[in-house]
C-alpha cells in the first residue's frame, strides 16, 4: 500500500522478530500533523521517534493490535508536538503468510479534536445542574457507582449525604424566586467550598442537595456530617438580603451491598428524621 496517496495522516510500523516496533514510513499528512519528518524517523525504533511522555500509551495500543491480530480502532489523546489533540486511529496488522507473524502495522489517524470538544460540552450540559452549575442527580449516580467499584478494589470507603434546606419556601414567598435562586446558588458554592477534589456536590431537587463524601471510618464520616450540619446553619447575606438558612442533613455510609437508590433512600430517611427533630426543637 502506498500511504502517500492517503489524504489523512498514515504510517507504517515494522514489527521486528523480537517484538521491537520500528517506524518504517509516514506520509505527508502525518508529517504536517506531527512535525516529524520521514527522513528523520525511517527505520528507527518507535520509542526514539516519539515524545517520551506518549511512548507507553502508543506502544501499548500497537502491541494490543499485534496480540489480537485483527483491525484495531480507538480514540486517543496525544500531545504532538506541544499541542494536545484527539485522534481516531485505525491499525491494520500485516501478517506474514510463511511465519504467521505480524510483521507490520498500517495506521491511519483522523483528527477528532472538535468532535471531542462538542461531546465534552454535551456531557457537561447533560450532567450539570443548570441553575447552580454543580452536578445533577445523573452525575451523582455515576460518581457513586464509580466509588462503589473503587471501594471493592481499593478499600476506600464513602458515604452519601442528603441536604434539604429549612425554611426555603418562605424566602421564595417573601422575596420571589429570583432571590430564592440566589440562595440555592450560594448554598451550592458553600458546599463546593468544603468538598474535597474527589467528592461530588449535586443538586438533586428543588432545594435538595447531596454530597458524595469519602471517609476511612464510620467515625470520620460522622464527624464530617456533623461539621457539615454546623457549617450550613448560618445567616447569609445574599444580594443585599439577610436570610437565615438552616439545613436538615441525613447521611448513610455505604456498607458494600446497597445500590445508589437504596443508599439515597437511607440518607433521605435520616434527613427527614433530622427535619422532624429540628421542628420539634423550634416549636
Amino acid at each position: 500500500m502506498d500511504i502517500q496517496t492517503i489524504g489523512v495522516p498514515a504510517f507504517v510500523v515494522g514489527v521486528d522478530a523480537d517484538g521491537s516496533l520500528r517506524m518504517k514510513s509516514i506520509n505527508k499528512a502525518d508529517e504536517e500533523a506531527t512535525g516529524l519528518r520521514l527522513s528523520d524517523v525511517a527505520d528507527r525504533l518507535l520509542a526514539d521517534c516519539l515524545p517520551t511522555s506518549i511512548v507507553p500509551q502508543v506502544t501499548a495500543r500497537y502491541n494490543e493490535c499485534i496480540q489480537k491480530r485483527t483491525l484495531h480502532e480507538y480514540d486517543e489523546r496525544l500531545e504532538i508536538p506541544g499541542n494536545t489533540r484527539w485522534w481516531r486511529t485505525t491499525l491494520t496488522p500485516i501478517i506474514d503468510a510463511t511465519s504467521g507473524r505480524v510483521v507490520e502495522l498500517v495506521g491511519v489517524a483522523i483528527e477528532i479534536t472538535e468532535r471531542k470538544r462538542s461531546e465534552d460540552l454535551l456531557a457537561e450540559v447533560a450532567f450539570q445542574d443548570p441553575l447552580t452549575s454543580i452536578a445533577n442527580r445523573r452525575r451523582l449516580e455515576i460518581d457513586v457507582d464509580d466509588a462503589m467499584s473503587a471501594a471493592l478494589y481499593t478499600g476506600r470507603r464513602f458515604g452519601l449525604v442528603q441536604i434539604d434546606l429549612d425554611g426555603f419556601k418562605p424566602i421564595n414567598d417573601r422575596y420571589g424566586h429570583r432571590k430564592g435562586d440566589d440562595v440555592l446558588r450560594h448554598v451550592a458554592s458553600l458546599l463546593k467550598l468544603i468538598a474535597r477534589k474527589d467528592e461530588t456536590v449535586a443538586r438533586i431537587g428543588g432545594d435538595e442537595f447531596a454530597m458524595l463524601i469519602g471517609a476511612s471510618t464510620d467515625r470520620e464520616f460522622t464527624a464530617k456530617v456533623d461539621a457539615l450540619r454546623r457549617f450550613l446553619d448560618r445567616s447569609m447575606s445574599i444580594a443585599e438580603m439577610e436570610v437565615n438558612v438552616g439545613a436538615s442533613v441525613g447521611a448513610a455510609m455505604w456498607t458494600g451491598v446497597e445500590t445508589f437508590e437504596e443508599l439515597l433512600a437511607v440518607a433521605d430517611g435520616e434527613m427527614y428524621r433530622q427535619k422532624g427533630c429540628r421542628r420539634s426543637r423550634a416549636a
